[in-house]
């Protein structure tokens, strides 16, 4: 209902949902930047003020010429995801409700870059939100905190020096020893010509000496995000959204690395009993990245976010 806020509704015992969900990122600093998911989930109660979320998702990338990612246009698996969410208090009886989310993922693309990989991650939340004007005005506020290990495919090769390689080299252990070249005319008849050793410093010649698995990637993200809404019609809600989000290097919020402030609208409409469709475009309109000038973090956070969402309850 509040866009990328969350509420705190939660599904009854022997309820079921499916949802689809498409969203998307748009706009990174210096090139073209469009990421695009489609999310299909299924969601059950287990006990009473408890509800689990089993999801698949699938990725798009089309990114081109933006410093520090690499050129792509493909598509593939994103990975899997477990939304679980427990409900303290319930809005109605209570004047507020508060609602507790852990959402585990698995994935096998970087969500932001595309790079293929192995990660982890982990969005938890606390949400709260109120009736202002019973059934009419409604507002939302969440909790956010994001982390994320991501560890990229292959491996990386070193020299013998202990460099980075970016191409690799002759394997030492394959490569001959050098000798010096004879001189026979300097060894007398009947002597076999010598043959020296080459120097120290040809002997050393770079090569690849070792390879080892790409190091992690370690991140995290920090923030509050809030909504208001309004039936404008019956079964139709209209609002607003606000969301601040910080960027960090390291899952414990170690390294700041940029800020962003989003704001959007929101629709939300209830096309039949068991059906419901919510959609919100969020716009980052301030911001900055460490070290890098500029009123909009584009290097940790992208200009443009958007959502699409259809669930069907049964």
């Amino acid at each position: 209902m509040f866009g990328f806020t969350k509420g705190t509704d939660v599904l009854e015992p022997g309820r079921y949902e499916l949802s689809a969900e498409a969203g998307g990122a748009l706009g990174k600093r210096g090139g073209r930047y469009r990421v695009g998911s489609f999310t299909s989930t299924f969601q059950f109660a287990p006990f009473e003020r408890m509800a689990v979320e089993l999801g698949a998702t699938g990725n798009r990338f089309s990114i081109r010429n933006v410093p520090g990612l690499d050129n792509r246009n493909t598509s593939g698996f994103g990975g899997l995801s477990a939304e679980i969410k427990y409900q303290l208090l319930k809005r109605g009886p209570s004047p507020f409700g508060l609602l507790l989310i852990a959402e585990p993922s698995v994935g096998f693309l970087d969500e932001s870059t595309g790079e293929r990989g192995r990660s982890y991650g982990l969005d938890a939340r606390i949400a709260l939100d109120t009736e202002l004007v019973p059934n009419t005005l409604l507002a939302g506020f969440n909790v956010i905190y994001e982390a994320e290990k991501f560890r990229p495919r292959g491996v990386s090769l070193f020299s013998n020096e202990g460099e980075n390689l970016d191409v690799p080299l002759t394997p030492c252990v394959a490569r001959p020893p050098k000798v010096a070249a004879m001189h026979v005319e300097d060894a007398g008849e009947g002597e076999h010509a010598a043959m020296e050793p080459a120097d120290a410093d040809e002997g050393q010649a770079p090569c690849t000496a070792f390879a080892r698995r790409k190091s992690a990637e370690r991140s995290s993200k920090f923030g509050f995000s809030s909504g208001l809404v309004l039936q404008a019609f019956p079964d139709v809600f209209l609002g607003a959204e606000v969301r601040y989000l910080r960027a960090y290097e390291g899952l414990a919020l170690q390294r700041f690395r940029g800020e962003a402030v989003f704001v959007g609208p929101t629709l939300y409409a209830k096309l039949a009993d068991n059906l419901k469709i919510a959609a919100t475009w969020s716009f980052q309109v301030a911001g900055h990245a460490v070290g890098v000038p500029g009123r909009l973090d584009l290097d940790n956070f992208s200009r443009n976010e958007a959502i699409l969402r259809v669930k069907y309850e049964f």
